[in-house]
């Protein structure tokens, strides 16, 4: 999986490079993004390739499947998004992603959001995608909703997110199931 990437309209959702390093830069200058993210705060070069490396392994592992979110065309990565695998053998994958502020408002998280989520449903065989967003985050539960996924409900202090516990949304999506089909 290591060197997998998917193909939408306008992304290419490819595994970072060393090229991408002053896309982190831009990325830091985001309190939210680094506050919930492993994206160095203050970005150096170093802290860059420590995030790149980590991007690596997390993959040679088997652990996620993160990618940069890179514009067909250009090459310019506008954002990140990875598959959380730990759930794979249950049938279900956790979804993450951030978008550089200067890239948003564009479309760009519900397009790889509907694209990683079809090919974790195509190639993985997983049976449910799940994203879970902070309740006053309601960019991101637009894009849940706009990239077919289903509200169902607030879990309680369910995950550490800047820090400190806190409440999240649940969102899924389920794998359409075949006509006839007991699944």
């Amino acid at each position: 999986m290591a060197t997998v990437e998917v193909a939408t309209d306008r992304f290419t959702l490819r595994p970072w490079r060393e090229s991408d390093l002053s896309v982190l830069a831009e990325a830091a200058t985001d309190p939210y993004i680094t506050s919930i993210t492993t994206v160095p705060a203050t970005c150096t070069t170093e802290a860059g390739h420590g995030f790149l490396r980590r991007m690596t392994e997390l993959s040679a592992d088997g652990i996620t499947v993160p990618r940069a979110i890179a514009d067909r065309v250009t090459d310019s990565v506008v954002g990140h998004i990875s598959l959380r695998l730990r759930d794979l053998d249950l049938g279900r994958v956790g979804l993450g992603y951030w978008v550089l502020p200067s890239a948003r408002g564009r479309g760009v998280a519900r397009e790889a959001v509907t694209g990683l989520a079809d090919w974790a449903f195509d190639q993985l065989g997983c049976r449910r995608v799940e994203l879970c967003i902070e309740p006053w985050n309601e960019p991101s539960k637009q894009v849940a909703l706009s990239a077919g996924f289903v509200r169902e409900g607030l879990l309680r202090n369910w995950q550490a997110v800047g820090g400190r516990r806190s409440d999240v949304e649940m969102f899924s999506r389920v794998r359409p199931l075949a006509s006839g089909s007991d699944d």
